[in-house]
């Protein structure tokens, strides 16, 4: 019975099966496009030379309205954050683990990959967000607060944690906004909160494998709790259901009460997304029995969540993707997959689970299943700290105040995906120096669109790779006078200053405390870092350099 139930969604593709909604921007709509984005193109020396938007929902749901995003260059922004985020990981990381023979590939080796394609992604995805608020004209500007994040977390034996991301606290916007963070704001000041898993499927993007992508969210709506960034139960379908306690329910209950919400006549209509994890097989034996499907993918459960019972996307048997039930994944993934999910009409609960029960590599997978909530002291005093003990389980709106405050997300296609095959990954054409890339986005309306972008190189694709390329880069391989020398012209120059500044955070922020436009740098945390091989010798030494060569950046704590 597994075997006919349980299968690997590249082995049974997913098909779109929907009416061609395609319509091109004209001519007039790409130089405007072209001219309200010049700050952030003009970095990169690319120009936008055309693009077909496919709708995929275009009925609204009534019940929001865009806010703030309804300014085209702030909602654009957002597009393309992911697209170009994308794009810089096509360059510069895609496929990089197979320049390697398989004798000489390690986890170290692995881990440094996926550590550069973190990078790569974090960084022009936040030179876009800076680049436009900085942009934005008197009575629109905003000032952007990164609140969830992926990437923090350790994972014992693969990860050692503090990956390069868009770190909680970090702010986007004029340098005067972000000075006066937390304090009264002018009445034409907009605060938007963030959401961002910089890559969902790293470990995808250095094999070159299908489905990775670049993702985040903007709204208008305030945060009310703190989402640590550990792992997530998970109970999602595109279809609305009414809040349960997952706690006192069986997974079977669940089937069941997400299938009557499609409408089904019982379970066995019903298919459940997992992760290929060791920690899930329990629960997918115990759907398998009772006649659930249940595909899988071996990386990235973010997308997937995007998609859940969206129409005329079959599989070939004609089930759709309908659910996930019990899957067990991050806390950022499940908030950037569940807000566009609820704006689509469907619904999501999330339960937080003990990550050190659940990484235990000697626990069987009965076990792993058994133990998921047998929290440690710490995690317990995250769960208190987040103020989730007295409701074990949540929706997006014990998160955020108004999820269907004005709001857009974008989630940009670094490779194939095969949960919209029509999606495909970053084209590189060298000869006619275009490059193309592949968002999906989703509104606070619920409206659905595939942007399917291709930019001009304007002084060649090689130019706007090395241009999308990390600060840290020219950084790699030297030390001492002349470390100190190379970061000291690279603040000299005030273009690359910002983007200088926009890595540190990204790279460094386990050890910093943002105190509105400045930091306090926590030297033994960097010591930390490096003791468990999230960093390395060498970046002791960039962070020393640094505050000394740029010592208005940093807040003393002593």
């Amino acid at each position: 019975m597994a075997g006919e139930l349980r299968f690997d969604i590249a082995d049974k593709r997913l098909e779109y099966k929907g009416t061609k909604r395609i319509s091109a921007l004209d001519s007039d709509r790409v130089i405007e496009f072209n001219h309200r984005h010049h700050a952030v193109l003009s970095q990169y020396d690319i120009s936008l030379a055309g693009a077909d938007i496919r709708s995929l929902v275009h009925q609204p749901n009534n019940r929001s309205n865009l806010g703030a995003l309804r300014n085209s260059q702030l909602r654009e922004s957002v597009i393309l954050s992911a697209a170009l985020s994308a794009v810089a990981v096509g360059l510069i990381g895609r496929g990089s683990l197979k320049k390697h023979p398989a004798d000489e590939v390690t986890e170290d080796l692995k881990n440094e990959y996926k550590r550069a394609n973190d990078r790569t992604a974090a960084q022009v995805m936040a030179e876009v967000l800076q680049n436009t608020t900085e942009s934005l004209p008197m009575p629109e500007e905003v000032l952007i607060a990164s609140t969830i994040t992926e990437g923090v977390r350790v994972k014992p034996g693969k990860e050692a944690g503090g990956n390069p991301t868009i770190a909680v606290g970090t702010l986007f916007g004029k340098d005067k906004h972000r000075a006066r963070y937390g304090l009264p704001m002018g009445k034409n000041i907009t605060l938007l909160s963030m959401g961002n898993d910089v890559i969902d499927g790293t470990t995808k993007t250095i094999n070159g494998d299908h489905s990775s992508l670049t993702a985040l969210f903007l709204t208008e709506s305030g945060v009310k709790r703190h989402l640590p960034d550990i792992y997530v139960q998970r109970w999602m379908a595109g279809a609305f259901f009414e809040e349960f306690n997952p706690r006192e329910a069986k997974l079977t209950d669940a089937a069941e009460i997400i299938a009557a919400s499609y409408g089904l006549p019982d379970i066995g209509h019903l298919s459940s997304f997992f992760l290929d994890r060791k920690r899930h097989y329990p629960a997918m034996d115990i759907l398998n029995e009772a006649g659930v499907t249940t595909p899988y993918d071996k990386d990235g459960d973010l997308f997937p969540a995007l998609v859940l019972g969206l129409e005329n996307l079959e599989f070939p048997d004609n089930q759709g993707l309908m659910s996930m039930i019990g899957e067990i994944g991050g806390s950022a993934e499940w908030a950037v997959g569940a807000l566009p999910l609820v704006w689509r009409g469907g619904q999501a609960l999330g339960m937080l689970t003990s990550q050190t029960s659940l990484t235990n590599g000697s626990f069987t997978a009965e076990r792993l299943w058994s133990d998921r909530f047998h929290y440690t002291e710490e995690e317990y005093m995250l769960i208190q700290d987040a103020r989730f003990e007295q409701k074990p389980y949540f929706t997006i709106a014990d998160i955020l105040e108004d999820p269907f405050k004005g709001g857009i997300s974008a989630f940009g296609a670094i490779t194939d995906n095969y949960f919209l095959p029509f999606m495909k990954g970053v084209g590189i054409d060298t000869a006619d120096d275009i490059i193309s890339v592949n968002v999906l986005t989703i509104n606070s309306l619920g409206l659905m669109d595939c942007w399917q972008m291709r930019f001009h190189c304007d002084q060649g694709v090689q130019y706007t790779a090395e241009s999308m390329k990390s600060p840290k880069e020219p950084l790699n391989d030297l030390a001492g006078d002349e470390m100190e020398r190379t970061i000291g012209g690279l603040l000299a120059d005030e273009r690359i200053r910002k983007r200088y500044r926009l890595m540190f955070i990204n790279e460094y922020y386990p050890a910093l405390i943002p105190i509105r436009d400045k930091m306090v740098l926590l030297g033994d945390v960097i010591e930390t870092l490096i003791g468990r091989g999230a960093l390395q010798e060498k970046d002791r030494r960039i962070v020393r350099a640094t505050r000394r060569l740029a010592p208005e950046w940093f807040v003393s704590y002593e």
